[in-house]
């Protein structure tokens, strides 16, 4: 129980950073990019498999939650759309590398920040968003998490 309520401040915590610490400019979209491909380990999930387009609503501490696409390709490369429901200037993409770790949890790296996102491969056609240790969520809200391949 315990772990449970550590892991969902943790994650309450992210989420909030996530929503409160957005820069909102006026009509502009933070966009970030890179081509550099690297993985950490040999034998990982296959990207060609799991390559393709993620969609679901994740939960969010300040607004409804937050309609997010995210598209992994087969090169170690993804892109992050982002739209915070009832929010002005709600609107993030992100793109840049993503690494693979402990051979299926996929992290992905902003560019410009630094910050880490991290998903772990259920199968070929869902992703479900994890700590930076690769822990899913737990009970009633872990189906919360997961984005599915359109």
């Amino acid at each position: 129980m315990k772990r449970n309520l550590m892991y969902a401040a943790l994650l309450a915590a992210a989420l909030m950073v996530s929503c409160n610490g957005k820069n909102t400019a006026q009509n502009e979209t933070n966009t970030d990019s890179t081509s550099v491909a690297d993985t950490t380990t040999a034998e990982s999930v296959d990207l060609t498999a799991v390559a393709g387009t993620y969609e679901g609503t994740l939960p969010a501490a300040d607004c409804p939650g937050i309609k997010t696409v995210l598209t992994i390709n087969a090169d170690s490369t993804y892109q992050l759309q982002q739209d915070y429901i009832d929010r002005k200037d709600g609107h993030d993409e992100a793109s840049g590398v993503l690494q693979v770790l402990d051979g299926n949890v996929l992290m992905l790296v902003r560019p410009s920040s630094g910050e880490h996102t991290f998903y772990k491969v259920k199968d070929n056609s869902s992703v479900i968003m994890t700590d930076s240790l690769g822990n899913e969520p737990e009970g009633e809200t872990a189906k919360l998490y997961v984005l599915h391949k359109k």
